[in-house]
């Protein structure tokens, strides 16, 4: 699928569904008429988990930059409660 099709821009399909897709198109029209409705249905269910799975992926990282800033604030509020105490 390209561009200008239903995917959204800047999804890329994965080379093997493009290839698939390719050897689909150079079926005989009968063939094709039955098996392309199924390959956009791979295809959409191959671009939302590859969505999926970057939102995952991003979520991870804030969250383990999150971790790393609650420590380095703590770490700096017990710092500071021991100079006030020493």
């Amino acid at each position: 699928m390209n561009a200008t099709s239903s995917e959204p821009r800047g999804t890329a399909v994965p080379p093997e569904l493009a290839a698939l897709r390719e050897r689909i198109r150079a079926l005989p029209a009968d063939a094709r008429a039955e098996l392309e409705p199924l390959m956009d249905d791979v295809v959409e269910q191959a671009v939302y988990r590859s969505r999926v799975m970057t939102l995952a992926r991003d979520a991870l990282q804030r969250y383990r930059l999150d971790l790393a800033m609650t420590r380095f604030d703590l770490d700096a509020t017990r710092r500071e409660r021991e100079a006030l105490r020493g």
